[in-house]
């Protein structure tokens, strides 16, 4: 991160916080070590669901939020579903997807390395006769993920980008 104190933003991050919290690490370990998160899930008939979500816990203690953050879940109209959100298998690769995004976008604000874009595509097999139990020698779910991710920066060596 950078020394000067007026530098607030680095990656449209809050450099002043993301700093606090790596203090607060270093200086007091136990008590910021582990972030807890809470998803509620509900079945709304067919293969509906919605899982929401609102405060976490840190070190022990509750975080409020503002908003519960709810999202919806659904299987294609090919696949008996409503087709009224994505498959849980699509969220799960958004997910993968976002979290490298924030880890990269993470350290390379703790190094001062300014990006420009990063894209992530991620591609996700689902054996469909693992799934449906037709075949029990099949693990059901995702048997594969094939992830690409491409980072840009105008001010970054390729040392520190890759």
């Amino acid at each position: 991160m950078s020394d000067n104190p007026n530098d607030t933003r680095i990656n449209k991050v809050n450099t002043r916080m993301l700093k606090t919290m790596y203090e607060s690490l270093q200086n007091n370990p136990s008590a910021m070590t582990t972030a807890t998160f809470y998803v509620k899930s509900n079945w709304n008939g067919g293969f509906g669901v919605t899982s929401s979500s609102k405060n976490f816990s840190l070190g022990g203690r509750t975080m409020e939020r503002n908003t519960e953050y709810k999202m919806d879940y659904d299987f294609p109209i090919q696949f008996s579903g409503e087709g009224s959100g994505p498959t849980v298998c699509e969220v799960c690769m958004g997910s993968v997807a976002a979290c490298l995004i924030q880890t990269i976008v993470v350290h390379a604000t703790s190094r001062g390395i300014l990006i420009d874009s990063i894209n992530v595509d991620v591609e996700g097999d689902v054996n469909l006769r693992g799934f449906t139990g037709i075949d029990s020698s099949v693990r059901p779910g995702a048997q594969q993920f094939r992830v690409n991710v491409k980072i840009n920066s105008n001010t970054a060596s390729k040392e520190q980008i890759n």
